[in-house]
């Protein structure tokens, strides 16, 4: 870690979202193309939103066991980047042309470190393209940390980006930059008021990364 710790808030639905992370200059947007998810968006609507995003911040798509229609659909709209949850294979990966953040649902630092050595030892074409490692909740999406008892660090020969995830807010989220010295922090749920993103939420978060 260089010292700044970037943000990124994912689950953007609507267009004045946008304006919210311009104005609080966040570093990263995320969009869930994943139909179980609430925060579900289509290809249309995602780049009508990003149309609207400063152009210093990164796009991000994030999946679930995408499939080479996703990706390609995801390729083609100006997508940064592709967030993998769940599985993925190499025949896609190989195909795949953006930088790939691989996402871990961990419970804890036992949990996180044997399924690192599973990723990289029978992985390699995935492994390969991917820039960073999300270390989200046991649950996706769930709003919800894992054990926060020990401190993580991913091992430097990995020489990926940390991205962490999973149940930050403006009250943990020091403790969780302080704990396992993150290059990026990952929001959603906790930025949320009653109708998507909450400008006040956002900028609360941000100032407690920042400061």
């Amino acid at each position: 870690m260089d010292g700044k710790v970037e943000i990124k808030i994912c689950g953007l639905t609507r267009t004045d979202e946008a304006r919210y992370l311009n104005e609080t200059g966040v570093d990263y947007a995320g969009f869930v193309f994943y139909e179980k998810s609430k925060r579900n968006i289509k290809k249309d609507r995602a780049v009508e939103i990003m149309s609207e995003l400063d152009k210093g911040i990164k796009r991000v798509a994030v999946t679930v066991s995408p499939d080479m229609a996703l990706i390609e659909m995801i390729e083609n709209s100006g997508f940064d980047i592709i967030q993998v949850h769940g599985d993925i294979s190499d025949c896609c990966l190989e195909k795949c042309g953006i930088p790939v953040w691989r996402a871990l649902n961990v419970t804890d630092i036992d949990d996180l470190y044997q399924k690192l050595r599973f990723f990289e030892q029978n992985n390699p074409e995935i492994y390969k393209k991917t820039i960073g490692i999300v270390i989200d909740a046991p649950a996706y999406g769930s709003g919800k940390p894992f054990d926060w008892n020990e401190k993580i660090k991913l091992p430097c020969h990995l020489e990926k980006q940390m991205i962490l995830a999973g149940g930050l807010d403006a009250c943990n989220v020091k403790e969780g930059i302080r704990l396992f010295e993150p290059d990026i922090v990952d929001v959603s749920s906790s930025v949320e008021g009653k109708d998507g993103k909450s400008y006040e939420r956002i900028r609360e978060f941000v100032n407690a990364v920042k400061t």
